[in-house]
């Protein structure tokens, strides 16, 4: 990260072969951020990563002639992409920080190189250049951690993923504590680019930071895709499964709600209702159909009401409505009660109701039609708003 003059053989082997890799990360990430559409945040990553890796090695090739210039960019960058990195979460979290953050965050970062820039001219004073990246790089680390705590628990279905990036966070930190305090303690120049084992650390640190943190932060957009992918089915299952007026099931969904009644453990004997609203045609075409949504909202709103867990309520098509009772007989028995006490006229509309006994083996469309039977021999017979009649 900073001061070095000369590396040992071995240590040049080691690094050679990790900056090879890292770089290899980098651009395949940095096409694929570029190149693919993705969401907000994989790009800062792509970014912020490339710079990383590019500012440290940078530092490590510096020479006695390079040294302003390679401590001030190879810094710059390593800080630079950490805080990108810190956007990147950010983003991706839809907490991106507004202009005026950044503008603060770029004079901060400003303000450290200059910094930088004057522990470097005049006196050498390596071990507080050091220590003045590390206060920012800890700094960043902080409110990385912080950030993907809290968006950890806004979006609980991505947790996995926030404690996968937090645990590479975390072990990369764990692997860069040895040289930090190896050279924060003072030690100098002469160790910072040995072959010695805080070194081998760093370097494991940065090659598992390049690999497996983009890893991690891939598998956090895998996550929240597969979630919206989920969703978006579940939408379109509800869409073709329900009525968009009542919101009751509609044909297809009562059938398949049948199919798995019939198909539990302990199955018993049920109760099929139809019920239809009267005059229905004559509701849309005097009281126009604004009238006619309305009285069927009121009645699938009434069926909804009444059906107990277990239960069966949808739009048949139309005007007919369709309640599956599946209860015990006394259960059934209430509940048809209570429906007859809602359909007594505050509906808007009148109903009439058929009535069926329905067994497991039996095909729904024949039950349908034998409650049909009972419902259009209450039409005939309506003396009162809602009539309920047994078939």
């Amino acid at each position: 990260m900073d001061d070095g003059w000369t590396a040992e053989p071995g240590m040049v082997v080691m690094a050679g072969t990790v900056w090879a890799v890292t770089t290899l990360v980098s651009a395949l990430t940095v096409g694929l951020a570029y190149l693919r559409p993705s969401y907000p945040g994989w790009r800062s990553w792509a970014v912020g990563h490339a710079a990383v890796v590019l500012g440290m090695l940078i530092g490590a090739l510096r020479t006695p002639e390079t040294q302003l210039p390679s401590i001030l960019l190879g810094n710059g960058l390593v800080m630079a992409g950490a805080a990108a990195l810190l956007h990147a979460f950010a983003r991706f979290g839809r907490q991106a920080p507004t202009p005026s953050a950044l503008l603060r965050h770029a004079l901060l970062l400003a303000a450290v190189l200059a910094l930088l820039a004057s522990l470097t001219v005049g006196a050498d004073l390596f071990t507080v250049r050091f220590v003045l990246v590390c206060v920012y790089l800890g700094a960043v680390c902080v409110a990385l951690v912080r950030l993907l705590v809290r968006q950890a628990r806004a979006e609980p279905t991505l947790r996995t993923a926030y404690a996968l990036n937090l645990g590479v966070l975390g072990l990369v930190t764990l692997l860069t504590v040895p040289r930090t305090v190896m050279l924060g303690a003072g030690h100098g120049q002469g160790v910072a680019f040995a072959l010695n084992v805080p070194n081998i650390l760093l370097y494991l640190g940065v090659t598992l930071l390049s690999i497996g943190g983009t890893f991690a932060f891939w598998i956090l957009h895998a996550d929240r895709q597969r979630q919206e992918v989920q969703a978006l089915q579940d939408t379109l299952r509800r869409q073709a499964l329900h009525d968009p007026l009542t919101a009751l099931l509609n044909r297809r969904g009562v059938q398949s709600a049948f199919s798995t009644w019939a198909a539990g453990l302990g199955s018993r004997a049920a109760t099929l209702l139809v019920c239809d609203i009267n005059e229905f045609k004559r509701i849309n075409d005097t009281r126009r159909h604004a009238a006619g949504d309305e009285c069927l909202c009121r009645l699938g709103a009434a069926l909804h009401a009444v059906a107990l867990p277990g239960d069966v309520a949808g739009r048949w098509g139309g005007d007919e409505f369709v309640l599956l009772l599946t209860g015990t007989a006394a259960a059934v028995e209430a509940q048809v009660a209570d429906l007859d006490a809602r359909l007594d006229g505050s509906l808007g509309c009148t109903v009439s109701v058929g009535r069926t006994p329905v067994r497991v083996g039996d095909v729904l469309t024949d039950a349908v039609t034998r409650a049909d039977l009972a419902m259009y021999a209450s039409k005939l017979r309506r003396p009162a708003p809602a009539q309920l009649v047994s078939a």
